[in-house]
């Protein structure tokens, strides 16, 4: 008996099972107590062994809080019960029920015991049963009989236990399982985000770079070349001076022509069909179907930037509260609008809280005076819809 109680882990108050155990066990102290006081022997029954049969109560009702509230009073309640279940059947009834005190308290200790100590005290027991049988004339068939009884509820008890620690140990993995694979799903959206965004980066430089080369290099020469043919004009003969004018009108087109692939180079289009795609491959869940304008990558970068927001915050929630299995992104040019659809087919929500993702969103959306609505129902799934005015790049 010297393993503490606190080697128990807690459990969840009112626990239904634990309480009807307790009930149980104060039935059956009442079947043993209430049949002596009913007898026409009871004038027989010590009032000591009453004093006794209180203490085993009030022991087995502080030992069956145990598993609920360990406290430190634990110990001394399993050695107080033991002692005082083996005293009353010393004082009187060991050839009756008495040694059924002894079974209650074995359960009761199972709440609070880790096996081997069950063992050890069902051992001792066992031989304080036979020691008193053997001191009162009685027979040793009954310690066998009630040995078993012992054993039977401790063990038993034991293995309840157990089976609960285990079940609430699953329940604690099956929790942060859920809440890591929440922040996974999060730092995944965000790796893709940094993803695009790097990609987005490496374009623009990789543009800049050749409108630099551009205008450094070709821009110079047809800058020269429209020089030299401004000089050769002023000595040319009627014969030649139409060919000049027409060189130097072609000059002028390829400055012009020069100019305007630098500036569609260093201001280009965002590619906002490879954003979107890219955005809903890189969630392990939902599966994502798109349905893509053809003509998206002509939208302004500011624009783009905020139609991508809006799909990766929609998506993301889905994956991280919808619990959804599949989500649908529509995105379409019509009318002067662009229209941004993504539905889910997850949990659902009923109100709904907006948080710092739907708001922020929804002003991103508004500062180009678009609008953001989005709508659920509990087990249909969420959706949002976004409309932003046109203005290709």
């Amino acid at each position: 008996m010297s393993e503490a109680s606190a080697a128990r882990p807690s459990r969840a108050p009112l626990d239904p099972v634990t309480i009807l155990a307790a009930i149980g066990g104060v039935v059956a102290w009442a079947g043993v107590v209430l049949p002596a006081a009913l007898s026409h022997r009871r004038a027989e029954v010590p009032v000591v062994w009453w004093l006794l049969s209180v203490i085993v109560l009030v022991c087995f009702v502080m030992l069956s809080d145990a598993l609920l509230r360990p406290h430190p009073t634990d110990r001394w309640a399993m050695v107080v019960g033991v002692a005082a279940a083996l005293g009353a059947n010393l004082v009187w009834g060991v050839d009756q029920i008495a040694p059924v005190f002894l079974v209650l308290l074995a359960g009761a200790c199972g709440w609070s015991l880790q096996t081997r100590g069950l063992v050890v005290l069902g051992v001792f027991l066992v031989l304080g049963l036979m020691g008193i049988l053997v001191l009162k004339g009685g027979t040793i068939v009954w310690a066998v009989v009630y040995g078993a009884l012992i054993f039977f509820a401790s063990l038993m008890v034991d293995v309840v236990v157990r089976s609960a620690r285990e079940r609430d140990t699953s329940a604690a993995v099956a929790r942060e399982l859920e809440l890591t694979n929440a922040r996974l799903v999060q730092t995944n959206a965000d790796l893709a985000a940094t993803q695009a965004r790097l990609a987005e980066v490496s374009a623009a430089d990789e543009r800049l770079r050749i409108a630099r080369e551009l205008h450094d290099s070709m821009g110079n020469q047809v800058t020269t070349l429209s020089l030299t043919l401004e000089l050769i004009a002023r000595h040319t003969t009627p014969e030649t001076e139409g060919l000049v004018a027409d060189a130097r009108a072609l000059a002028a087109g390829l400055i012009r022509d020069v100019r305007g692939a630098v500036t569609q180079l260093r201001d280009g289009p965002v590619s906002l069909r490879d954003k979107i795609t890219r955005t809903a491959r890189s969630l392990p869940r939902p599966a994502v179907s798109l349905d893509l304008d053809a003509t998206l990558d002509e939208v302004s970068r500011t624009r783009a930037d905020a139609v991508c927001r809006v799909v990766q915050e929609s998506l993301t929630n889905a994956a991280k509260h919808a619990q959804a299995d599949h989500a649908w992104v529509n995105v379409h040019r019509r009318d002067g609008w662009i229209d941004v659809s993504v539905r889910d087919d997850g949990q659902g929500a009923d109100p709904i809280t907006p948080g710092h993702g739907l708001v922020g969103m929804t002003e991103r959306v508004a500062a180009l005076d678009g609008t953001v609505q989005w709508s659920s129902v509990p087990g249909q799934g969420f959706s949002v819809v976004a409309r932003i005015p046109d203005l290709a790049s």
